[in-house]
């Protein structure tokens, strides 16, 4: 047995066997499933304020439950990791991944994937392989073919198991799912690169996910902002090579330059100042003057609601019309202190 599906209200119930209230197995469910290890801090954030009594009790219960190992790191943090097998069996994820031990640099990217998850609340997450694999091939009807994989050989490499969304990331949809299709919104977790390469590989794993969707959304989540600026770069490459179809006539660089305008434009009234430099700056302030008045604030506006492909109907109705519309990139610099592992995750 791997997985049963099981609904969150079921998980949550599940757990409750164990003596757990509705909130402490609600929070063990989340991490759990998005990562496996967890702080008080993270209780403390998910039980509210003036919660230091409830964070002492579930920790105890968690450990006279046997349902976790302690682990100590600097200034005699205590991390706790979820990795018995009984308590992932009552989430129906008896052969989860997030129950194996990892290396100090793996832990911070999964504290960071619940840190955000965490300062999110509203947002409906698809916390488990099977939840992804629902929406997109079920609801969405994407190929299986079409999403990010790894195979899995066995020993003897006379079985293999192909597993999908291995990195783990958060994925989310928004509350409101009502027509137009939703954003669907992708986060990757730098738990302090120094390079753009890991990003562009997690950009090619997903390049034919992405392709098959109407509208998306990747979040560059980090905890410092060095890597923004080369981030936006590598993200705006990413567009630009996706969008060079063969098949396609070119288009009018008076159309490219505007669509690429509204793209800046956006990243200023949002204040996501990450892929704006002063060369771009400069041309968003030509460009502002180039495109005023009515007809063109109402291009952004279907813009905003529709992206790249509602613009260009409007513009080029002769046109093919393209399957994606103009992917949205941001990022979400976590505010949380990480130092508990000192220089075990430097490179």
């Amino acid at each position: 047995m791997s997985q049963i599906s099981m609904t969150q209200e079921e998980q949550v119930n599940s757990l409750r066997r164990y003596g757990y209230n509705d909130r402490e197995a609600a929070f063990l469910r989340l991490a759990a499933l998005h990562g496996g290890y967890f702080l008080r801090r993270q209780i403390a954030e998910f039980l509210g304020k003036n919660a230091n009594g409830s964070v002492a009790a579930l920790v105890e219960r968690v450990l006279a439950n046997e349902h976790a190992n302690v682990l100590t790191f600097e200034h005699n943090t205590r991390l706790y990791h979820l990795c018995t097998r009984p308590f992932y069996a009552a989430l129906g994820q008896e052969d989860n991944r997030n129950r194996r031990e990892r290396q100090p640099l793996t832990i911070k990217n999964k504290l960071m994937g619940l840190d955000f998850v965490l300062a999110h609340p509203a947002q409906r997450f698809l916390a488990t392989e099977q939840e992804k694999l629902d929406y997109f091939t079920r609801t969405l009807q994407i190929d299986p073919a079409k999403l990010p994989t790894k195979l899995y050989r066995s020993l003897n490499e006379a079985a293999s198991t192909t597993r999908y969304f291995v990195d783990k990331y958060p994925i989310f949809l928004p509350v409101d799912t009502s027509p137009p299709p939703p954003v669907v919104s992708f986060c990757f977790v730098d738990e302090g690169l120094k390079s753009a390469a890991r990003f562009e590989t997690y950009l090619r794993e997903y390049s034919r996910l992405f392709a098959s969707l109407t509208r998306f959304h990747v979040i560059y989540v980090a905890a410092t902002p060095a890597p923004f600026q080369w981030a936006a770069r590598s993200f705006e490459q990413f567009v630009i090579k996706r969008s060079e179809r063969p098949d396609s006539d070119p288009l009018d660089p008076t159309v490219v330059r505007l669509l690429d305008h509204f793209a800046d434009r956006r990243r200023f009234d949002s204040k996501d100042f990450a892929g704006l430099d002063r060369d771009k700056l400069i041309r968003l302030r030509n460009d502002r003057e180039a495109f005023s008045g009515d007809k063109y604030d109402a291009l952004y506006q279907a813009w905003l609601a529709g992206g790249r492909a509602v613009v260009l109907k409007i513009l080029v109705p002769e046109r093919t019309p393209e399957v994606v519309s103009e992917p949205i990139f941001s990022t979400h610099l976590s505010r949380h202190n990480y130092d508990l592992f000192g220089s075990l995750t430097a490179f």
